[in-house]
């Protein structure tokens, strides 16, 4: 039988040759997936025989990376916040940079001492960063919305596996949605229509549109959030909203336009991108 090593090097190379951006990391990554191990145990057990079953399901899983199927797929999950949800193709994969938003809005209850607060996760998709916030705060109370219902089954899976307390609601934003909140917080789509054919194949053929496409200048859902959330958002609430590269000047023209909120602040992620912006709502007359 195969080692362990040998089939590791085999499918490095030929990921390589079929255009993954990190093909060691990924045979790596599915071969401990196969093999229920963690990544740092392959080279512990080098010379390890892979049985027939184990073959065919590395092999499987190198075929679908290989048409560049993105690995927290094929695995079936993705780590956010140093804890493991379940994805599939029907949510958008967590990214790291989104972590920013779960760390903005830690460090702005904390500042403002608000207790028990109110927390409202618009286009919550896998419902990680819901989750993440109540696992994060002991007394919030999170609400969490997402159009698509395919999405929230996975959110309500991640929920249950984390013993998480989060209300889903199945809905266009805020539809269904009839209280007011502390705060707001969202990672909406914002990719430009016209920018879709542009993207990377492991994002263009995988990932779902919905979750991605934000319309003709990719700021659709901004005006909508910034329009509508006054309407749920408390006297003196905080909207933080994750925004793409070079988003920040349009969307907080946006915010002023409203004449809602006080001016626009912007948080930069480990890249040096202007990433979340964080608007506050005045305090009405």
């Amino acid at each position: 039988m195969p080692q362990l090593l040998t089939i590791l090097n085999k499918a490095s190379k030929f990921l390589s040759e079929k255009g993954s951006p990190s093909p060691t990391l990924d045979a790596e990554v599915l071969l401990a997936n196969v093999l229920g191990m963690q990544r740092i145990d392959l080279y512990v057990n080098y010379d390890r025989p892979l049985d027939k079953r184990e073959l065919a399901g590395y092999r499987e899983a190198i075929a679908r990376r290989a048409k560049l199927e993105p690995v927290a797929y094929i695995t079936g999950k993705k780590e956010f916040y140093s804890r493991e949800f379940k994805v599939n193709n029907n949510v958008l994969i967590p990214r790291p940079e989104t972590e920013l938003l779960v760390e903005k809005v830690l460090g702005y209850i904390e500042n403002f001492e608000i207790e028990s607060p109110m927390i409202l996760d618009l286009c919550t998709g896998s419902g990680a960063l819901a989750i993440t916030l109540d696992l994060e705060l002991e007394d919030a109370t999170i609400t969490a919305t997402d159009i698509a219902k395919e999405s929230l089954v996975v959110a309500r899976e991640n929920a249950k596996t984390h013993n998480a307390s989060v209300e889903f609601i199945e809905g266009d934003l805020f539809t269904g949605v009839n209280q007011k909140f502390d705060i707001i917080v969202s990672n909406p789509p914002y990719i430009p229509t016209e920018s879709w054919e542009k993207l990377e194949p492991n994002v263009k053929l995988y990932e779902p549109k919905i979750a991605l496409d934000g319309g003709e200048d990719g700021l659709l859902f901004y005006r909508r959030i910034i329009n509508e959330s006054p309407s749920y958002l408390k006297d003196a609430g905080a909207l933080f909203l994750e925004i793409g590269q070079n988003q920040d000047i349009d969307v907080a023209k946006l915010a002023e336009k409203s004449k809602v909120f006080a001016p626009a602040m912007v948080a930069k992620d480990l890249a040096g991108i202007n990433r979340v912006i964080f608007l506050k709502r005045l305090i009405s007359d």
